[in-house]
């Protein structure tokens, strides 16, 4: 029944394919009719030559020169249409199964790691678009070719049926107890190569933590048994596909030795000509081979059925919390905005309970910094407020002026221009990696944004000034002023509400004093702040504290705070 499914999942996102692939169809299946043609050709040229009949000879030379010529018009159509056909599909899987992974919800794709994910957008998604391209062409083929040379051949000798008969029972059923083996063994490998592709990337990506502790003969340990647990099961799925095809190809082979032995008795009896003979052998290579493309293409196909559900696992996932039915005018919805409202709010990861029914009110214009130890909750408190995590109890909403409340969910996610602890820039320019959030912002727009951030400074002092080249990561450029970067970034954004998390931490006091008060002069800004520095305490107007799963609000003046709740 899975199997059924799995099917239909892939005719419904590979039916954009659907002509070409009938063409490539009809294209393998006149290739391998041309085999019994050549075949039958051959043994007229050998007949013609042992009769010394000069016209047979040349009528079928030519004959067999056309088929020929056919079979490489054919070879290279063919090749040309799947190469196409897979390459189509293989946009199309990674565009729409991308797609679908942004839309889910934030914890459950969290719940993989990201070297994971890659693995199945890219190695299970070539085995799939490779698979769906290849796997019904050869079919087609491989039938084409056997039942046309078992029919001449049984033109011969009957006998020639019941040989093979037994030897396609003997295919099915080998298959058939193969078949929930090769699958598993199949996924298996597919796991493993994720750990693998999983803990190199996170070591080139900590690269600089390794050199430090001096691990790098351990790191290349670990890295060494993983790949040798990824090879054994490797070497396992193949070891099966290997017996099972020196069993078919066995067997075969004395249906080839019986089709010699007939043959050379039909000489001996002249009840058969050499050319007859030619005919024979290339036939029953012909039927043969069809037997050990079949053997070899079925657990080809367990592998694309295993990697498609690996696939359908990401697409199954629960879809992001979607409480408004349609995106908001942000500009409109922000002007009526009177406050951000949390009414008895709880949130827990798994048993661990990070917010028990709290209530928070976050008014338009507030300059407000989250405080904590370390763990409390308060990047859970952003993400809550970014709709990527929904409350388990309670609820979170934006309240408008005339009474009206809307909830929190994907939709209201572009009123907050998100600065995460990690700081991200995308490789490129630094034009390129501040446009990324707009493609339509002038040099003076990104400049007055850089001088809010504190980052014109340094932009200009730069010898190639945006146009400068950074690499993965901000690489090239300090901690601190890739924050700014990223800060004036988000400023660029357009949305009202910033959400700072920890984006400060790698500058100076006075410099981050300065940037702050240039936010807070900003009209029609609301900020709030994850920190733990004096600067941001300094220059907001509301602290949030966050300890034992409830929240405390103070109001700031200056130096002085007073609790509110």
């Amino acid at each position: 029944m899975k199997d059924r499914q799995t099917l239909a999942w892939l005719y419904q996102n590979s039916k954009t394919q659907l002509l070409p692939m009938i063409a490539l169809i009809v294209g393998y299946g006149l290739f391998a009719g041309c085999g019994v043609l050549f075949a039958l050709a051959s043994r007229g040229v050998i007949d013609g030559a042992v009769a010394g009949e000069k016209h047979i000879l040349m009528t079928q030379g030519l004959y067999l020169f056309s088929v020929i010529v056919l079979q490489l018009v054919l070879r290279i159509a063919c090749g040309k249409l799947e190469v196409r056909i897979q390459g189509r599909l293989e946009m199309g899987y990674k565009t729409k199964l991308l797609g679908k992974i942004l839309q889910k919800d934030y914890a459950g794709t969290t719940g993989y790691h990201s070297g994971e994910l890659l693995n199945r957008l890219t190695s299970d998604i070539t085995v799939v678009s490779e698979g769906v391209t290849t796997i019904l062409p050869n079919i087609t083929g491989l039938l084409t070719k056997l039942l046309s040379a078992l029919a001449v051949l049984c033109v011969f000798d009957p006998s020639f049926a019941l040989i093979f008969a037994i030897g396609g029972l003997l295919l099915f059923f080998t298959t058939k107890f193969f078949r929930g083996r090769l699958k598993y063994l199949h996924k298996n490998m597919q796991e493993k190569d994720g750990v693998v592709r999983s803990f190199i990337q996170e070591i080139l990506e900590s690269m600089l933590v390794v050199k430090t502790f001096g691990v790098e003969r351990e790191i290349n340990d670990k890295s060494a048994g993983l790949q040798q647990e990824h090879y054994k099961v490797k070497v396992k799925r193949n070891t099966v596909s290997i017996l099972a095809n020196s069993g078919f190809s066995f067997v075969f082979s004395i249906g080839y030795l019986y089709a010699l032995v007939w043959s050379s008795f039909g000489l001996i009896a002249k009840t058969i000509s050499f050319g007859t003979l030619t005919a024979i052998l290339q036939l029953v290579g012909q039927v043969q081979s069809p037997f050990a493309g079949l053997s070899g293409l079925l657990p080809k196909a367990y592998g694309i059925i295993a990697s498609a559900e690996r696939m359908m696992e990401l697409e199954n996932l629960p879809d992001e919390l979607e409480i408004n039915r349609q995106d908001m005018n942000l500009s409109a919805l922000y002007k009526a905005m009177q406050s951000i409202r949390f009414k008895d709010v709880s949130f827990r990861y798994d048993r661990t309970m990070v917010l028990n029914q709290v209530d928070l009110t976050i008014e338009k214009g507030d300059f407000t910094v989250i405080s904590g130890i370390s763990g409390i909750g308060k990047s859970t408190l952003i993400k809550l407020l970014l709709g990527v995590f929904a409350p388990t109890g309670g609820s979170i909403g934006i309240q408008l002026d005339d009474g009206e409340r809307i909830p929190v969910d994907r939709h209201t996610r572009k009123l907050f221009a998100y600065v995460p602890q990690e700081n991200l820039l995308l490789s490129g320019t630094i034009r390129d990696s501040i446009t990324f959030v707009n493609a339509n912002l002038t040099d003076e727009e990104i400049m007055a944004a850089a001088q809010v951030s504190c980052a014109a400074e340094f932009i200009s002092a730069l010898p190639r000034g945006l146009d400068t080249v950074i690499g993965e990561k901000g690489q090239g450029l300090s901690e601190g002023q890739v924050q700014r970067l990223v800060i004036a970034r988000a400023i660029l954004s357009g949305s009202p509400i910033l959400l700072l998390d920890e984006a400060t931490s790698a500058l100076d006091e006075a410099t981050e004093k300065r940037l702050l008060n240039n936010i807070r002069r900003m009209t029609n800004k609301t900020c709030i702040i994850i920190s733990h520095k004096k600067a941001a305490f300094s220059v907001c107007s509301k602290e949030i504290r966050i300890e034992n799963s409830t929240i405390k609000t103070m109001k700031r003046s200056n130096r002085h705070a007073y609790h509110t709740a």
